[in-house]
């Protein structure tokens, strides 16, 4: 087998952006499973963490959270330039050679 060099590889593009392995896809389908199986024993446990401790079953569902919600993102919005009307909008309040209609009736 040949070796490559330092920052080189046999696959250049390497793998897809996205593209999941076969192995974690079959985990992930075995971890669904095995989840879904256990739904009325995990409903079970937190109805007694809420009957036991607010605090033990809210710090159970901030932890449950992130797998099941997108990660809320900050976003900074500048604006470089001043908002202006358009440079043709004076001349169209300018002009006196017609008259709206609405107004003389």
């Amino acid at each position: 087998m040949a070796k490559y060099d330092k920052g080189q590889s046999g696959n250049p593009n390497g793998r897809p952006k996205g593209a999941k392995g076969k192995i974690s896809s079959e985990a992930r389908q075995l971890f669904v499973q095995v989840m879904e199986g256990e739904m009325d024993n995990i409903k079970d446990s937190l109805g007694i963490l809420r009957e036991n401790s607010d605090e033990k079953y809210l710090k159970a569902l901030s932890s449950l959270m992130p797998y099941f919600m997108p990660k809320q993102v900050e976003t900074d919005v500048t604006i470089l330039e001043a908002i202006k009307p358009p440079s043709w909008f004076d001349e169209v309040l300018d002009r006196t050679d017609q008259e709206d209609e609405n107004l003389t009736t």
